[in-house]
């Protein structure tokens, strides 16, 4: 191989903090479904950070859609568990009024219940199965037998999505993207939220030697705003960009990174045979890297708790990741 040269990106937790973002839209669509469409009364938040980064711990859940259907499904789990809907007869709507509806129902039925979860063995069995939602299928029943199917009547991720984006984007953003307003959410969009990781002179310096490209589970229309909200579009063009929506197949699947290695070879006329490294966060990240033949450096300082940061830094070194930092700034001592 020749010498590595390329760098492959992944954008969140790595070059923009996403706690006070994608992690918090996860914990208030997760709060918001259960207490506004069900209209459950909850005094505490039903999930923290920590849930969301046993998700990810789990494996399969590199997608914050995914992770949080499968939250919503396992808290709806746990819900009929409680009540008796037996007698609410549901068709599958089709609309969001019509799903709103079913929501509505079940929670005339639930009366003045509460709802609370230890997502702790849940998560445990979804990394025995090999994470995602299709681990969730099988690991469910284990905990809730056939009420996983009754759930399911309550499940609606089209619904969970939309939600999930207002929550996320904020009125203009989403109304920018999807050309309509919000139904649900209010407030300022947790994007707005995020801040940078890496400062710009410190990507410059690094475009000296190396050639970049981003591989990110974001949609593109969200990876453009925030690099341009943190100038770091500056260093990272957009045809070198391969997004959720460019590419069938997700991380862990190598597929996004080798489209991307291909781009940027592409546009610098550069050997196949160049090295590529991938510097991401998470353990999908790494997976996706080493089923491409790439390196792996994983950056773990975008976990602000001391505990979870040790937690996958050890995670990482147990899957002998090539090079374990806390920040951009630490690796660029190394590289």
């Amino acid at each position: 191989m020749e010498s590595t040269r390329i760098i492959l990106w992944d954008i969140d937790g790595v070059l923009i903090y996403v706690g006070e973002s994608y992690r918090q839209t996860i914990i208030n669509t997760v709060q918001h479904y259960f207490s506004e469409f069900i209209g459950l009364r909850l005094p505490d938040k039903l999930m923290t950070w920590k849930d969301t980064q046993g998700f990810k711990f789990a494996g399969g859940f590199n997608d914050d859609w995914e992770l949080t259907y499968a939250a919503v499904l396992c808290y709806l789990s746990e819900l009929v568990c409680r009540v008796d809907v037996s007698k609410l007869a549901v068709d599958r709507p089709q609309d969001l009024d019509g799903m709103l509806s079913v929501l509505k129902n079940l929670g005339s039925v639930c009366g003045d219940c509460s709802l609370s979860l230890d997502l702790k063995p849940i998560l445990k069995k979804l990394k025995e199965y090999g994470g995602g939602l299709s681990a969730l299928d099988k690991a469910l029943p284990e905990f809730f037998g056939d009420y996983v199917g009754k759930a399911r009547d309550f499940w609606f991720p089209e619904l969970v999505k939309r939600l999930f984006e207002e929550v996320y984007l904020g009125e203009e953003l989403f109304r920018e993207k999807y050309g309509v307003g919000r139904r649900f959410a209010v407030g300022e969009g947790r994007i707005l939220k995020e801040t940078s990781l890496v400062d710009i002179e410190t990507l410059l310096e690094f475009r000296k030697n190396y050639y970049f490209g981003i591989v990110t589970g974001r949609e593109r229309f969200e990876a453009e705003f925030s690099l341009r909200q943190h100038l770091l579009h500056r260093v990272f063009p957009p045809e070198l960009i391969v997004a959720r929506e460019d590419i069938e197949e997700r991380k862990p699947s190598p597929q996004p990174l080798i489209e991307c290695s291909e781009l940027v070879r592409k546009k610098y006329a550069l050997s196949k045979n160049t090295g590529v490294i991938y510097v991401g966060d998470s353990l999908d990240d790494l997976a996706a890297a080493r089923n491409a033949g790439f390196y792996f450096i994983a950056v773990v300082g975008g976990i602000k708790d001391l505990k979870e940061r040790n937690n996958l830094r050890r995670e990482m070194h147990e899957r002998i990741c090539d090079l374990i930092v806390d920040d951009v700034q630490e690796l660029f001592l190394y590289l």
